[in-house]
């Protein structure tokens, strides 16, 4: 049975030369694991595009942790507030993930319903690979990941706000900052990563 939710959802992330990544988990007390969590992302669009062009996600996601293997569904929607989106949220099983990945066939669910959105004709458009490590800074957690596309490596530290929870969106935002900050990084927000790898 498929598991679903929906969140509102802010997402804070920062791309990092190599050196500023692994000095900030130095800081935090964490380091890559390839065992411990990495992740496949498979990025989908309409043949016209017009997923990208209204800035909207649909990405499927394998989550290997250890000997634990789990498939995620994900449609993101723009609001009118800045870097928050609508997530749409569906876990999946094995069959259904093989069915999306190889032949772009959407698994029955409140996703593939939103057809006014995607049309139900989506094809797989790029795959990165993701490995992923969380931290604790003051009371917010964040993370680092280490982003593998096309032969080469990039670094980016996030943090994710839901905005559907009663949780302080500035304090928050002001803390991911600061952390930032003790390298001398002005925070900048890094492009979605289902435009920026294609």
């Amino acid at each position: 049975m498929v598991q679903k939710k929906r969140i509102l959802d802010k997402e804070l992330r920062h791309e990092l030369s190599k050196t500023d990544c692994h000095a900030i988990m130095d800081y935090l007390m964490v380091e890559f694991s390839d065992r411990k969590d990495f992740h496949y992302n498979y990025y989908f669009d309409t043949k016209d595009e017009s997923l990208m062009k209204k800035n909207i996600t649909l990405r499927l996601r394998t989550v290997v942790k250890e000997n634990d293997i789990s498939y995620h569904l994900t449609l993101k929607i723009p609001t009118i507030e800045k870097d928050t989106y609508l997530e749409y949220y569906e876990q999946i099983d094995e069959k259904e993930m093989r069915l999306l990945a190889y032949n772009n066939v959407l698994p029955q669910g409140e996703i593939a319903e939103l057809s006014s959105v995607h049309g139900n004709d989506v094809k797989l458009v790029n795959m990165i690979k993701v490995n992923r490590v969380y931290a604790m800074y003051l009371n917010q957690k964040v993370y680092f990941d280490r982003i593998s596309h096309r032969g080469k490596t990039y670094y980016e530290i996030g943090t994710r706000i839901d905005q559907s929870q009663s949780s302080d969106s500035s304090k928050i935002t002001n803390q991911f900052k600061e952390l930032l900050q003790k390298y001398e990084i002005e925070f900048k927000q890094s492009p979605r990563r289902s435009k920026k790898y294609r």
